[in-house]
């Protein structure tokens, strides 16, 4: 199966492969869809053979692959299922309908909008700090292994099996695991003794990328990029991108420095600096407004507009989460169904997990809804109507990356938020999450 007479075919019993979707450094990627569920599609990877063939490969890959499976997150890649066919081995993922962040950065052939650079990193953080609470390392943090979806939401790709296919055959073939110009500077020296600090430096340096529209280091080989990254201080952001502040060009900084303690200690620290700058910046602009306020009503009208829009949108995001948070629930009890049917107590126990994981999703999901719908009812209810009344406000990069479809789907969540907002407004009582998850679109 070496080549790509993959596609028209069935493998595993119920895979049917549609197309080939790319090829990178680990192998080939194919769009499939489930031959007895139809319309339902899945991202299968295959693993090159030459870095499977290490004579401890095959434990090493039910191992590592059992542990990827539990990373269940709404800002990671879901890996569904594994297995291995013949001399070859795949990984079954979550179909991610949108592009690559490093697509993303390169259309826009310079820095990426802070707002909208934020809001995607904080997903990628998220999801980073979920891997290394189960004691999961990615170890190749890079644009190309982030996915962006059509709601902008960021999903972390290719965790996989990055440790042993390091190990002996990286070092048979002199190199070490990751991509130069984003790893550590103690990825360079000792790839296999990092802690979850690298991820940070690693995730600095795509952030950089993201706000300035170029990586800090550039060599024509790997012994240059090591060099740099060793010994020489990334560039300060704002001399590439001046229109970027500086509270968040010194996070960039922090989260790069050489030596790890001197780091953020974690992806959730990392997390909450941003937040905090956020807040901040909030902070500023509602500050600001008060002195502006007693002169201009009709400002405060528009500042009010403006953070009801944003109350709904919130509401809107949530809604959306929730229902996809129902959807994969919906698939894990299946799977946790078969496998107490079959008795397979392994899998019995890693669908027990992910039910558990997911209910957790859709509980918090639910709790910021309502959060969002209180705070929403302390504006005029004029001015809420008025959000209500007229589509969601979508940018134009947005919109660019809307499918018809989903954008379909978007318009009835703000038309379901909205109704709940009204019943909220008149009884008082927060919504049903059962109705809520009953109205969910198809």
């Amino acid at each position: 199966m070496e080549n790509d007479d993959l596609v028209g075919t069935i493998v595993h019993g119920s895979y049917a492969i549609i197309s080939k979707l790319g090829e990178g450094a680990m192998g080939r990627v194919y769009l499939a869809e489930n031959a007895l569920v139809k319309d339902k599609k899945y991202a299968i990877k295959v693993l090159k053979r030459e870095l499977t063939r290490s004579p401890n490969f095959k434990q090493q890959f039910y191992d590592e692959a059992a542990h990827q499976a539990q990373l269940s997150h709404p800002n990671i890649v879901q890996m569904y299922d594994y297995f291995q066919v013949g001399e070859d081995y795949f990984l079954v993922l979550e179909y991610v309908d949108g592009r690559s962040l490093a697509d993303m950065i390169d259309a826009l052939d310079g820095p990426m909008p802070e707002k909208q650079a934020l809001a995607i990193f904080k997903g990628i953080l998220a999801g980073l700090n979920c891997a290394h609470e189960k004691a999961i390392l990615h170890r190749d943090i890079k644009a190309s292994n982030v996915m962006v979806d059509s709601s902008n939401r960021a999903l972390l790709t290719d965790f996989g099996i990055a440790r042993q296919i390091g190990g002996e055959h990286a070092a048979n073939l002199g190199r070490v695991i990751g991509t130069p110009e984003y790893m550590s500077p103690e990825q360079f020296v000792n790839s296999d003794k990092i802690d979850h600090r690298s991820d940070v430096y690693s995730a600095g340096i795509l952030l950089f990328e993201m706000l300035t529209g170029q990586l800090p280091f550039k060599g024509a080989t790997q012994d240059v990029l090591k060099a740099q990254h060793v010994g020489t201080p990334i560039p300060n952001p704002r001399t590439i991108n001046p229109r970027l502040k500086k509270p968040l060009a010194e996070m960039i900084l922090k989260a790069t420095e050489k030596n790890p303690d001197a780091r953020y200690q974690g992806c959730l620290a990392f997390l909450k600096a941003i937040e905090s700058y956020e807040r901040g910046t909030s902070w500023k602009i509602w500050g600001l407004s008060l002195s502006i306020l007693l002169a201009a009503s009709i400002w405060y009208f528009v500042q009010n507009l403006k953070a009801v829009r944003t109350l709904a949108t919130l509401a809107t995001d949530n809604y959306a989460l929730l229902c996809r948070e129902a959807e994969i629930l919906k698939r894990k009890e299946t799977g946790l169904h078969v496998a107490s049917e079959t008795g397979n107590a392994e899998m019995v126990e890693a669908f027990s997990r992910h039910v558990k994981d997911h209910n957790a999703n859709i509980e918090k999901f639910y709790e910021d809804y309502a959060n969002a719908l209180r705070e929403l009812a302390k504006f005029r209810t004029a001015t809420a109507h008025k959000v209500f009344a007229a589509p969601e406000q979508i940018d134009e990069a947005q919109r660019a990356r809307y499918e018809q479809a989903d954008e379909l789907k978007r318009a009835r969540f703000w038309e379901l938020t909205g109704g709940d907002y009204e019943r909220f407004r008149n009884s008082g009582e927060d919504p049903s999450k059962a109705a809520m998850l009953a109205q969910c679109p198809p």
